[in-house]
């Protein structure tokens, strides 16, 4: 019997290694200067075989001409082209929603793929290193941020998206547009919905006390059982249920009047004509009835617009009434206030809707908007119930908290919804009315400027936090989504990895005009720039092959 012979599991030959950009650098570099020292020396002094340091020399040598080559093989060309390809990345592949082919594309319109592969298999490991990357950063930088986070109260708002059969459930705080939960699951039912905002916030000093959807079931469970907390119905989707069923029968008299109209135009030129040939009392007559009908139906045009109208800008009105504060003066409203603004304007619509003979189904519209007005004017209670909660416990005496209700309050928030006003006057407006508000309450000699400095940053810290509470709209996961969107129709369906990605580039990587990202605003302090971070860490990027001579065309042989 043969004995069998143990086999040492190390493997004897030596690990792969590969010299990176940054040594070839270095040493074209230093043989750029005629007074260089000799390849064997330098080649000793850096531990480099010298057949490798001539094959470098060889390879890189550019022509004399070639400034631009000569630039890219020094070290400072070496650090600029990574960063031109880790931003080619960061801003196409990551936030632009194009595949790795658009970037080796940019490489080749820009010349750049003579110094850095171009190909799809080149440039995927690259990537996936960078999606990894990304994960790593917010790995690291969350727990640091929210360890210096204070603590706060929080609304959230959440909905799904579709990418495939599996839900991609979105939750983001509306004030900082900070995502919480991006993530793919099997269902959206509530308790799935409970257990994902939980994962979300487990780890950080927040205390969620709002959750803001389109009514969903899922999310309303979840809300009142699975989180306990308040929840406020999104705006446009309430709205948009009540003009859904009344635009289209408003639209009708006024397309069948448009054509009437254009008949009734024509008819009149067409009697003018005979009447400027044909003086006679019936052609007069026939003018005169062709006039008044053309004016008849454009009368009737005219109402059928105007009602059209008048609903439209009284939906909207919905929206420019609800909030806690007056949108002209910046004085608070109650909920009775807001709940009586909200019912003349549907009491606006109803009238309409009856003066237009609508059908039922506008009639079921209104009816079911009046339980939504209801809800809206409680979330607006609910609101004034907390924030008063808040005030009270920085113990002030009653004069100060008149001026925070009344000023500092109204100026924090008309300054956060300014930015979502309908036009730019309008938008322009309420800046300077929330500027007004804010100097008011912080002028010198007012009641909150005399409180001590530890008691003023308690102050502002608080109505901040109040002021961003009110959520009304789910427009910042709607876009989320979106984006979402244009990434899964151009890259396919995206993995766990590319997902968290997404997510790290959206809380880490995409600033406001102010250079403040949503961490930033979410956490309070600042995080390691993720650019320069994923810079440090990059990979040697990969090299290109070198150019095949084509050769000549051979003749073909032909039959003599």
């Amino acid at each position: 019997m043969t004995l069998s012979h143990s086999t040492n599991p190390q493997p004897s030959g030596t690990d792969p290694f590969r010299w990176s950009r940054a040594d070839t650098a270095k040493a074209f570099d230093h043989f750029a200067d005629p007074d260089h020292s000799s390849q064997r020396q330098y080649a000793q002094d850096h531990d480099i075989p010298r057949s490798t340091l001539g094959y470098w020399l060889r390879r890189d040598t550019p022509a004399n001409a070639d400034a631009v080559a000569t630039f890219f093989h020094s070290p400072a060309g070496a650090a600029c082209l990574r960063g031109i390809v880790l931003a080619a990345f960061v801003a196409f592949h990551q936030r632009g929603a194009c595949g790795i082919r658009l970037i080796g594309s940019f490489l080749e319109l820009a010349q750049l793929d003579r110094f850095v592969a171009s190909s799809r298999g080149a440039l995927q490991p690259l990537a996936a290193g960078l999606e990894a990357d990304l994960g790593t950063f917010d790995d690291e930088q969350r727990p640091l941020l929210a360890k210096q986070m204070a603590p706060k109260h929080i609304a959230v708002t959440a909905d799904e998206n579709f990418h495939g059969k599996d839900p991609c459930l979105v939750a983001i705080e509306p004030v900082s547009n900070f995502i919480l939960v991006e993530c793919y699951r099997d269902r959206r039912d509530a308790d799935t919905w409970t257990k994902a905002l939980r994962e979300g916030v487990r780890d950080l000093l927040v205390t969620v006390v709002l959750l803001n959807s389109d009514l969903a079931r899922g999310l309303l469970c979840c809300a009142e059982k699975g989180l306990e907390v308040a929840h406020s119905p999104d705006l446009f989707h309430g709205q948009r249920d009540l003009l859904k069923p009344l635009l289209l029968p408003l639209a009708r008299p006024i397309q069948q009047a448009e054509k009437d109209l254009e008949k009734a135009k024509q008819h009149t030129e067409k009697v003018d004509a005979t009447l400027d040939q044909v003086q006679s009392p019936e052609a007069v007559f026939a003018i005169v009835e062709a006039v008044r009908n053309e004016l008849g139906i454009a009368k009737r045009l005219e109402e059928a617009q105007e009602r059209q109208e008048q609903v439209v800008q009284r939906v909207r009105g919905l929206a420019d009434d609800y909030h806690p504060f007056d949108r002209h003066t910046g004085l608070p409203v109650t909920a009775e206030q807001v709940a009586e603004r909200l019912h003349q304007h549907l009491e606006r619509v109803e009238k309409v809707v009856a003066q237009a003979g609508l059908g039922a189904r506008a009639q079921e519209a209104v009816t079911k908007t009046r339980s939504w007005v209801g809800t809206l004017a409680a979330c607006v209670a609910w609101f004034w119930m907390l924030t008063n909660k808040c005030v009270e416990e920085l113990e002030l005496n009653d004069e100060q908290e008149r001026a925070v209700s009344e000023s500092l309050l109204p100026g924090l928030y008309w300054e956060q919804a300014a930015a979502r006003a309908r036009t730019g006057e309008e938008r322009q407006r309420l800046r300077q009315l929330a500027t007004q508000l804010q100097k008011a309450a912080w002028q010198e000699g007012s009641v909150l400027a005399s409180l001590p400095e530890s008691g003023q940053r308690a102050v502002q810290r608080v109505a901040v936090e109040c002021a961003g509470l009110f959520s009304r709209s789910s427009s910042c996961v709607e876009g989320r989504n979106g984006r979402l969107s244009l990434h899964h129709h151009g890259q396919g369906r995206l993995s766990a990895r590319k997902l968290k990605a997404l997510t790290v580039v959206h809380n880490y990587g995409v600033k406001r005009a102010d250079g403040t990202t949503a961490a930033e605003r979410f956490f309070g302090v600042k995080h390691r720039d993720l650019f320069s971070w994923l810079l440090e860490r990059m990979p040697d990027l990969p090299r290109p092959a070198e150019k095949r001579s084509k050769k000549a065309a051979q003749p073909s042989l032909q039959a003599g």
